[in-house]
């Protein structure tokens, strides 16, 4: 987003300076929720902006598949849609085989060296272990079905993924479901994918405000500055600490132009932080987020003020305590996309100083 404002600076150069404010306005009305979606993630030029796509649900038979889970932080590897489609019948084609108690064909699922880790920390290795494992399992369970609900998917490379998500066993008759989380990492082996390593964790049940302390370190002034724009964002806690509540004010030349809202929280069907966006120009929109290894991936989509959809991923990496770089890519308007890669880097406000 700042780049955004940096690039609509250059205005100022061929325009007196009454037109300049209202083609600046102009531009950050347009912009609306693309410009702070999940912490200042605006494209420059958005009204040059390919249509984006929806999340959607997907259900299959014992499991559950939300929207597309929000790829990790490593984007070398982006259009992944038919791998994607690929590891989901995977999920299903497991539900179905657990389902009718099928030992065999739920091992075939897994490469011939794989590792099954269970909730004991008990490691089963190889195909034929895992196969007679579960033999064991459907014996012990008879009737027991279950429900998979991803939460997470990466690409680390071009044949290996990382997903997470939980598990839902319920046994036949009037026993409680019990649920865990789950880590799986998928290899490509020739055409097909297969499990590699499977592991499963009874559920700790975090609260909204634990899951949330990772993102802790956005509490406080942030601001980036340059000669003729200036964003202010100020984050803290809800007072019932289950939520991070974000401020931010937009001004050129001195003079506002836009305020933005955030809320930031545990959404617990999902198994997965959200945030929700809403600009004083009536745009609003929601950002999916992913854990990678030293950042942040946001999926987000909205609406914009005039009612096109638009969409955009964006990294943040925290660099110390006091500054964070962001990265925007994949960002689309309407039905058109701005390809450019931006980035910035905000830095935390000091606190004033004090006069003795």
């Amino acid at each position: 987003m700042m780049i955004a404002f940096k690039v609509f600076a250059g205005y100022w150069t061929r325009f007196v300076e009454g037109a300049a404010m209202r083609l600046i306005a102009e531009r950050v009305a347009l912009a609306g929720v693309v410009v702070i979606w999940s912490w200042l993630g605006a494209a420059p030029l958005l009204a040059q902006a390919v249509a984006p796509v929806n999340p959607g649900t997907q259900a299959g038979q014992g499991v559950t598949l939300t929207a597309p889970a929000p790829a990790g932080s490593n984007r070398a590897f982006t259009d992944r849609a038919e791998d994607e489609r690929a590891l989901q019948a995977m999920t299903r084609a497991y539900a179905q085989a657990y389902d009718s108690a099928n030992a065999r064909a739920l091992a075939d699922l897994f490469a011939e060296d794989a590792e099954l880790i269970d909730e004991y920390g008990d490691h089963i290795r190889g195909r034929a272990m895992i196969d007679r494992f579960f033999d064991a399992v459907f014996k012990e369970r008879p009737g027991a079905t279950i429900t998979i609900v991803p939460a997470s998917l990466r690409f680390l490379g071009p044949g290996v993924a990382l997903e997470e998500g939980r598990t839902i066993v319920k046994m036949a008759g009037a026993s409680p479901p019990s649920s865990r989380h789950y880590t799986v990492t998928y290899v490509k082996r020739g055409d097909r994918w297969r499990y590699s390593v499977v592991r499963e964790e009874l559920e700790n049940t975090p609260t909204p405000h634990e899951r949330l302390r990772e993102l802790e370190w956005l509490v406080g002034d942030w601001m980036d500055e340059s000669p003729d724009s200036l964003v202010h964002s100020t984050c803290r806690w809800t007072a019932d600490g289950n939520f991070l509540l974000r401020d931010f004010t937009i001004r050129v030349q001195g003079k506002p132009v836009m305020t933005v809202n955030e809320r930031i929280g545990w959404d617990a069907s999902r198994r997965q932080i959200v945030s929700w966006v809403f600009d004083s120009e009536g745009g609003h929109g929601t950002g999916f987020w992913s854990r990678g290894d030293n950042d942040w991936v946001i999926k987000s989509t909205g609406v914009l003020p005039d009612g096109r959809i638009a969409s955009a991923t964006h990294v943040l990496t925290r660099v110390n305590d006091h500054s964070a770089r962001w990265a925007s890519v994949e960002r689309t308007v309407g039905d058109r996309i701005v390809p450019d890669h931006v980035e910035y880097l905000m830095v935390r406000r000091p606190p004033p100083a004090q006069v003795r």
